[in-house]
């Protein structure tokens, strides 16, 4: 993504957040009406933030889960070194 991109989802202010959210939960993915409701902001950059935000979203609550096998019957299992 270029700095450029990055800069017009940082300029988006709280207000700006929460309309897309709500406009969001009750359109869904109509980024065309979603901006007509927004002054000075084109599909494509509520559309980006969005994006960005589900990415962020995404990492910060990953869970990593434990990989895990099977072990056979001949795997000891000790305490001891």
């Amino acid at each position: 993504m270029e700095k450029d991109e990055v800069q017009e989802i940082k300029d988006m202010s709280p207000q700006e957040k929460d309309l897309i959210h709500r406009l969001y939960r009750l359109l869904g993915a109509r980024w065309d009406m979603i901006a007509g409701r927004l002054p000075n902001r084109t599909a494509k950059e509520v559309e980006k933030y969005w994006k960005m935000k589900e990415i962020e979203d995404f990492e910060k609550n990953k869970i990593y889960k434990p990989t895990c096998i099977r072990l056979g019957p001949s795997f000891k299992f000790s305490m001891n070194n």
